[in-house]
């Protein structure tokens, strides 16, 4: 019997990021709720829990070499709060974060913790920040100051501070200018506080949502 032979389909791709945590909360939930505000399949948060970033950066390149195809163009970002793991075992952090970088994977940190990337919604920290009260009492100043309402710890965060976007990322970036010149061990140390990458994650997830659009 011949062979039908009809023109080839080619299955167009949709790159998509992949978003991973080592926490149950806060990082990984706020971009759940960023992927459910755009309605789309293309962004793919989850969490593994795991007592450290290093050992969820070690499960994640193995992961990648299995599920993720860069053909498509597919990014994998892997997103941690540094609190005391660099000041615990800095350089199994490090040798971790140079192992994921040349497996093609992004890192989105935090130093020292996720509710920075809150407060630089409304101002940029001239100095460290500690987690817990003091900076959470400067983003409940901030809510009240916006009429957000009353700021709790683990709140849905996502859509509060959609208006304040751009200026996250504008007052991340005066920090952190370019991704690329990071230098992992300044940055995730106590010279690095205050200071985060997930501003260039944020940019690459809306980049994306208006390439497909196109």
């Amino acid at each position: 019997m011949a062979q039908y032979r009809g023109k080839t389909k080619h299955r167009e791709a949709h790159p998509k990021i992949f978003v991973w945590s080592h926490t149950m909360r806060a990082e990984i939930e706020y971009f759940q709720e960023f992927k459910n505000y755009l309605k789309t399949p293309l962004l793919m948060p989850d969490k593994k829990l795991y007592w450290t970033p290093q050992e969820l950066l070690e499960k994640i390149v193995e992961w990648k070499k299995v599920k993720v195809s860069e053909d498509d163009g597919d990014q994998v970002w892997c997103i941690f709060d540094v609190d005391d793991f660099y000041k615990n075992d800095g350089e199994k952090l490090l040798a971790a974060i140079k192992n994921a970088v040349n497996n093609n994977i992004k890192i989105a940190y935090v130093n020292e913790c996720f509710e920075l990337w809150i407060l630089l919604h409304f101002e940029k920290p001239n100095c460290q920040i500690c987690r817990g009260e003091d900076i959470e009492k400067k983003i409940i100043e901030a809510f009240k100051k916006n009429k957000l309402g009353k700021f709790q710890k683990n709140q849905e965060i996502f859509q509060i501070l959609l208006p304040f976007q751009e200026q996250a990322i504008k007052n991340a970036k005066d920090i952190v200018p370019d991704y690329e010149k990071i230098n992992w061990q300044n940055s995730l140390s106590a010279k690095g506080n205050p200071s985060t990458s997930i501003h260039f994650l944020v940019e690459e997830i809306n980049r994306l949502i208006r390439d497909s659009k196109k």
